[in-house]
């Protein structure tokens, strides 16, 4: 279970860090707002208190795993039978439950395919049907390390973000150049680098193979 926890977040973080590279004025927002909290000391470690300010990371973070969730797919088991779109699924059925497809339906998400972390904002969840958002799943079963993973997530790429500007790579310009593959979690392939640029200083721009971000 802790090995499982570790590889999805660590997709997450990576896909995070390309959606910051591809959106730089979301980048900024986030940049100012962690270093209104934090101050300019880059070596300062956030804590538990600083972490829950971050709002607009937050939000970038939530619409990274809306677009690329970690866990496309889960199962489940029918505790009752049910009708879905006409087929009945009987009383102890084994389901797979499409989460990618599920927070893509434009049904649910207007323009699916756009990165718009402003779909977080409260007064969009207030209005949004229930369980049409759910990378931990949902329900009594839901995973048990989702504040863990949101913690670890946040501390590490605001981190990175104090740091270093996130550039894009020389493949990866836009959020449909993501290239991954689906199994039983989501799996980054080649040709996803970002560069990362210093801050604070003028050394060149480091080339990330983001498939080893952890």
């Amino acid at each position: 279970m802790l090995f499982s926890g570790m590889d999805t977040t660590k997709v997450t973080n990576t896909i995070t860090l390309i959606m910051l590279a591809l959106h730089p004025k979301i980048q900024q927002e986030v940049y100012e707002e962690i270093q209104s909290v934090m101050g300019n000391d880059p070596n300062l470690a956030p804590t538990y208190e600083q972490l829950s300010t971050f709002h607009a990371l937050t939000r970038v973070i939530k619409e990274t795993m809306r677009l690329f969730p970690a866990a496309p797919m889960i199962g489940r088991e029918a505790e009752q039978e049910f009708q879905v779109d006409g087929y009945t699924i009987p009383k102890g059925a084994a389901m797979w439950i499409g989460i990618l497809g599920l927070h893509r339906d434009h049904r649910y998400w207007p323009n699916p395919n756009r990165f718009d972390p402003d779909r977080f904002l409260p007064s969009e969840t207030s209005s949004r049907i229930p369980n049409a958002y759910m990378p931990f799943s949902t329900g009594a079963r839901n995973c048990i390390g989702l504040r863990y993973a949101m913690l670890q997530m946040k501390t590490m790429i605001s981190t990175i973000v104090r740091r270093y500007r996130i550039l894009p790579g020389d493949k990866c310009k836009r959020v449909d150049d993501v290239r991954f593959t689906v199994h039983l979690t989501l799996k980054l392939l080649e040709g996803n680098d970002i560069r990362l640029e210093p801050r604070t200083t003028e050394k060149p721009a480091h080339v990330i193979r983001t498939s080893v971000v952890c």
